[in-house]
């Protein structure tokens, strides 16, 4: 007994000594954020930050100025980020620029599934194989039954990819890993859905909207919309003849208060609040008439969640409770390590929701 409590405790030991520190690295249009724990401690972060993008070096997801954004990124790991030299980093893929489906394959050995994938993807991605990067995940099923397999088809164009290593080799950042945005913002939320249960993460940011549908933590449907703060913003200048600046005050300070500014801020906001909802109902629309047949997947989406830096918008979640008439609650990113940030507060709480994809990415791989 002495000599196998002796042995776990050196495994542990070297397990300790040998764990590759990672960092998340979340690439947006405006901005790159990112945020690692301290490899000895999860409980504690080794550092976060965002640094901002000028307009147009990434559009949509597409990086237009590889050099110029590679130079950025010297600048920060040079400088400001030389903490994380010693670090690997997993890196975001844009959500609008991946190919996400729902396939069935005929029941074939787990070494055959591979070969059965790509004859799928000419069906499925309009894109030829040569061109894609993908990806799979079976989905798992209590039923023993089945004649076939679920199965969950992530790709992205091979160029896209190409450009993003690029720039990361460039700027002397080490790649961990690349992957698809949503399945890091599943991972820092999965732990505050209820178990299997259908919900909805709405990923709200300055320029766009992302809305993930998941169960477990299998993700079954994303989609992209550009609605985000900078609409608000602008909804908010023109309606009440404001600058950008001040704008962008009354989004943060008032939001859909009905009781501030005689109300003008909340009726600015409601037409683009109203195309969120809208767009909401049509993604649990779509998710339950396209999952009937997914084994395992809830049928009904019960929840939603909010996550991304303009889900602060104060009143947001009330309103949407309202007319969706389904729970709506903002992520608390953190208690997927199992602690609550409002109670060991390791980002400004309202920050920690802007940091939602860099924290799921930092935790991919961590033992």
């Amino acid at each position: 007994y002495c000599f196998i409590f002796m042995k776990e405790k050196i495994l542990k030991w070297m397990n300790e000594k040998t764990r590759l520190p990672i960092a998340g690295l979340d690439i947006s249009d405006r901005s790159v954020k990112y945020l690692a724990f301290n490899p000895r401690d999860r409980n504690t972060l080794a550092g976060y930050g965002e640094i901002v993008l000028p307009e147009g070096m990434i559009i949509s997801g597409e990086i237009q100025e590889e050099d110029a954004l590679a130079s950025i990124l010297t600048k920060w790991i040079q400088g400001e980020g030389n903490m994380f030299r010693s670090y690997f980093f997993s890196v975001s893929l844009p959500e609008e620029k991946s190919f996400l489906r729902l396939i069935q394959l005929p029941k074939v050995r787990t070494e055959e599934v591979q070969n059965a994938i790509q004859w799928e993807l000419e069906a499925n991605i309009p894109l030829p194989q040569e061109e894609l990067i993908y990806d799979y995940e079976v989905i798992e099923s209590s039923q023993t039954n089945l004649n076939h397999f679920d199965i969950v088809l992530t790709a992205f164009p091979k160029t896209l990819v190409e450009s993003y290593t690029r720039v990361l080799k460039k700027s002397g950042i080490r790649l961990w890993a690349l992957e698809l945005e949503s399945q890091a913002i599943v991972r820092a939320s999965v732990a505050y859905a209820r178990g299997r249960t259908g919900t909805i993460l709405v990923e709200i940011g300055y320029s766009r909207a992302s809305f993930i549908v998941f169960a477990g933590s299998t993700i079954f449907f994303t989609t992209t919309v550009e609605l985000g703060g900078k609409v608000f913003e602008e909804n908010i200048a023109s309606n009440l003849k404001v600058s950008p600046e001040k704008a962008a005050a009354l989004k943060k300070e008032v939001g859909l208060n009905k009781r501030e500014q005689e109300g003008r801020v909340f009726m600015a906001l409601v037409p683009a609040i109203a195309v969120l909802a809208d767009e909401i109902h049509r993604s649990i629309e779509y998710y339950q008439s396209h999952t009937a047949h997914i084994h395992g997947a809830a049928q009904d989406v019960q929840e939603i969640l909010l996550a991304g830096g303009d889900a602060n918008l104060f009143g947001l979640d009330t309103y949407l409770s309202v007319v969706l008439k389904i729970p709506v609650t903002r992520v608390d990113p953190f208690a997927a390590i199992g602690i609550t940030n409002s109670t060991l507060p390791l980002i400004p709480i309202k920050k920690s929701l802007a940091f939602v994809s860099s924290l799921g990415l930092a935790l991919r791989d961590m033992r």
